[in-house]
């Protein structure tokens, strides 16, 4: 068949043929380069996307570092919570706390006891249970005292009595004025401090 072909066909047959080689071989040499130029090319974009989104986060970032600074000053300087940081250190401020407010009250303790109270996830309480002796109208006084400054105390289970008068005897007016002036009270304050240095 290729015998048949006149000069000038075999030339051009050669030609075509030569045409096709130099075509199946750029195929072969420049597919692979065009397709790896593709990948990289769509990496690049995802790339150039993903730094775009990391500049916008990074200059919100300062913003953030700014506002999560300042919640964390405030949290250090919260009144509203005991400032210790350890239980049997925010015992002793809670103690002394009471002390304070009870002797500013004119009124007596007669003892103190550190009772233990459920914790919970974000706060933890301390107890101290309180037996103490006052008139009713500075009683009101201390309790109020306790109840509306800060740190945030709460008072709980409060069990009043009046002084027991002598049975054997009726008493004076004025020893009866001055037992039912003078009441014992029990009750629980309770305190708290913020779980961890969050």
């Amino acid at each position: 068949m290729l015998s048949s072909l006149t000069p000038r066909q075999s030339r051009a047959l050669a030609g075509s043929i030569l045409l096709l080689l130099v075509a199946a071989l750029l195929i072969l040499l420049i597919y692979p380069v065009w397709s790896m130029n593709k990948r990289y090319e769509g990496q690049i974009e995802d790339t150039q996307f993903q730094t775009q989104r990391y500049r916008r986060i990074a200059v919100q970032d300062d913003r953030y570092q700014l506002e999560f600074n300042k919640l964390k000053l405030n949290q250090k300087s919260d009144l509203r919570y005991l400032q210790s940081k350890t239980d049997s250190l925010a015992n002793a401020e809670l103690q002394r706390k009471i002390k304070q407010v009870v002797s500013a009250g004119r009124g007596e303790i007669i003892s103190t006891q550190t009772v233990q109270v459920s914790q919970d996830e974000m706060l933890r309480g301390v107890a101290i249970r309180v037996r103490m002796k006052s008139t009713l109208e500075n009683l009101t006084k201390i309790l109020h005292q306790l109840e509306t400054q800060k740190p945030y105390l709460f008072i709980d289970n409060i069990t009043l009595r009046s002084r027991n008068l002598a049975r054997r005897r009726l008493p004076n007016k004025q020893q009866l004025t001055e037992a039912i002036r003078v009441l014992e009270l029990d009750f629980l304050v309770v305190g708290y401090l913020k779980s961890g240095d969050s």
